[in-house]
Order: C-alpha cells, then sequence, then structure tokens
C-alpha cells in the first residue's frame, strides 16, 4: 500500500542540493552515514558518559527527522527498532536526514533500570526531577535530568519532526500506540498526519493525562513547531524480536509517509483514533488473572481481570467502566493495592 507523503514536496524541489550535516560537532557529506557522540557528563571516578549517535544525511533534498531511543534504561526495544529499521538504509536513497540517538539516557541504560538510580538514591530530593523524559526543554545549569534535556533539545531543535521510542514499565504491555501532543499545539495537523503515517493502528489524542504534560519531550518539541509524540510498543526490561519488528515496519512506514524512502508499507486493517486513557487499578492483592487480549474491544461491565489470594479465593473482578479498547494490559503475575491492572484507550 501507498500513501502520499505529507511533506511539502514543492518546498523539497525547490531546496538546493544537499550540504554537510554539521551536528554537535560531526559531520556527515551528501550520501554519508557517520557515527559520533557527545560527551553527557564525567562521574565521580573522572571516567567520560556519552551519548552515541548517528547521522545519515540523505543524497536528495528533503526533511530531517529525529529519531530516540531508551530515555529511560529499561527501554531495550526501541534500540533494537532504530538499528533494524537504519542498518539496510542506503543513504544515496535517502531524501533528507536522519538523526539517531539509540541510547538518549545512557546512565539509565547501565542501570537497566528507567532512572540512573546510583545519582537518584544518592541524594533523592536534589536529583528531583528525576525523570529526563520530563524535564524539556532542559537547562545547562541543572540537575543531570535537566542537563541532558538540555542536550538532546539541542539536536531536537535542529530537526523537523521527532519520534520519540518507547515502551512502559517492566510488567506492563502496550499496543504499539502513537501518543501525541494536544491538539492545541498541532494547529496545521502535521502531528496527526506523521502519526497515520506510522502505519501501527493505535492513535491517542488526549489532553488530560500525564503524556501531554509540559516538560515531555514530545510536548516541548510541538510548542517550538517541530511536530512529534511518543511511540509506545512492547515491554520494558524486553528484548522481543517480534516487536522490533513491527516497530521496524512503522518506523519506515513514518520515514515513506514523509517522502524520505520509497519502499512498500505495511498498514493496518483499521486505526483506532482514541481520545481518552482510562487506567484501572486493583483494590485488593493477590494473582492476576487476564480474561481480555491486548487490543480487544470491549463493553461496558465486561469482566477484564480477576484477582485471587493465596488460598485461591476470587477477592476483585475488575469490569470495563467504558467502552473501549485494552490498549495496555499488566504482565505481572501478583498485583498489590493500588498497582495498575488494565488501560482502556476511549474512541
Amino acid at each position: 500500500m501507498e500513501i502520499d507523503a505529507f511533506f511539502d514536496i514543492g518546498k523539497v524541489k525547490a531546496m538546493k542540493q544537499p550540504k554537510v550535516m554539521t551536528i554537535a560537532g560531526v559531520s556527515a557529506e551528501p550520501g554519508q552515514r557517520i557515527r559520533g557522540k557527545v560527551a553527557l557528563a564525567q562521574l565521580s571516578d573522572g571516567a567520560s558518559v556519552d551519548i552515541p549517535f548517528a547521522l545519515l544525511n540523505g543524497a536528495k533534498p528533503g526533511p530531517r527527522i529525529y529519531l530516540g531511543a531508551a530515555i529511560h534504561g529499561d527501554e531495550v526495544n526501541g534500540i533494537a527498532i532504530l538499528f533494524e529499521a537504519l542498518r539496510g538504509l542506503d543513504p544515496a536513497d535517502l531524501s533528507g536526514q536522519i538523526v539517531c540517538v539509540p541510547v538518549q539516557h545512557p546512565l539509565a541504560l547501565y542501570a537497566d533500570h528507567r532512572l540512573p538510580l546510583a545519582q537518584f538514591l544518592k541524594s533523592p530530593l536534589d536529583q528531583a526531577p528525576a525523570d529526563a523524559w520530563t524535564c524539556f526543554p532542559g537547562s545547562q545549569d541543572g540537575n543531570p535530568a535537566q542537563q541532558l534535556a538540555h542536550l538532546l533539545f539541542g539536536f531536537i531543535r535542529e530537526c523537523d519532526y521527532v519520534i520519540d521510542i518507547h515502551t512502559p514499565t517492566r510488567g506492563g504491555r502496550y499496543v504499539p500506540i502513537a501518543i501525541l501532543p494536544p491538539e492545541s499545539l498541532d494547529k496545521d495537523g502535521r502531528i496527526l498526519q506523521l502519526a497515520k503515517g506510522l502505519g501501527n493502528g493505535w492513535i491517542m489524542r488526549s489532553s488530560s493525562d500525564f503524556y501531554v504534560a509540559p516538560g515531555i519531550l514530545c510536548v516541548e518539541a510541538a510548542r517550538i513547531g517541530i511536530p512529534g509524540f511518543t511511540f509506545e510498543i512492547g515491554e520494558g526490561g524486553r528484548l522481543e524480536p517480534d516487536v522490533v519488528e513491527v516497530g521496524k515496519s512503522c518506523i519506515l512506514n513514518a520515514l515513506q509517509s514523509l517522502g524520505m524512502l520509497s519502499v512498500s508499507r505495511k498498514d493496518p486493517a483499521e486505526t483506532h483514533l482514541m481520545k481518552e486513557f482510562v487506567g484501572l487499578r486493583a483494590r485488593a492483592g493477590g494473582l492476576l488473572y487476564n480474561h481480555v487480549k491486548l487490543g480487544q474491544r470491549v463493553n461496558r461491565g465486561d469482566l477484564l481481570v480477576t484477582i485471587v489470594n493465596v488460598f485461591g479465593d476470587e477477592v476483585e473482578r475488575v469490569t470495563a467502566p467504558l467502552d473501549g479498547y485494552a490498549v495496555r494490559l499488566t504482565t505481572l503475575s501478583t498485583v498489590s493495592t493500588g498497582e495498575r491492572v488494565a488501560t482502556l484507550g476511549i474512541v
């Protein structure tokens, strides 16, 4: 299936021939792929921590897109999605440029955790906020999370589009879903167009959850006129080849929709555009049994999960409060009071 590229092709044709691309002091000639790194921090023993990145400078004119993953250290699927998507891409066939940052937070990756625990545990109050993803546009003079956000936002400011790849925390799994900034930041509809170009089948455009809060990477990019979104896929702490393959196809779809590549698309039979997340949490603790599948349509009153205690007695039945789709399910075998058991997407 082919879809028309929505980037302004007339504008692209009017561009001058591609020139040398320089990001963070690293340069790539037209038709060239270059790897680089930029210093993030110096540790207490004097060791330097760098952020790795790759530049792909297309031989033909086109937009520049920022592709980032693993700003949380357990989001390893995103790293593999990016290197698999770009592995066979020849810059000679590329229209435009790609700035790829496969590990946006190396310190969190070292910890194999959402956050760089060693820093946060050492002095929790002084390191708050600890999640760099919520700290954009960041501050050069801020705490480590804010400094990282400032460094990454410097890359993003040089681009025309941004896709930020995530997974849920360990114990949770989303459908492959594009989560957009508020509609008020997408006056010309380019963010929604880019999300449709992803070809993933699930789009969330909400105005009230934490994904659209001030400080979120794509929210702040949209605020300065750079369209983009958060792409959630798979589960944290896992490297899943089937999920990576889906994500790879989605990234290539997005590049095709921007007119950057000529590739065959893999599109879903239906795309669900939703307006609200409804998270459901346990009121009792015990073993968790799911009764619906990820992505399944549910009606109000449908049984979603049951919780049984350690003697096998059923202690809670969680039902759907509204019609919607099971867009996130808990994969943990046990839950305690207050833990999330499912999330519905409301159309």
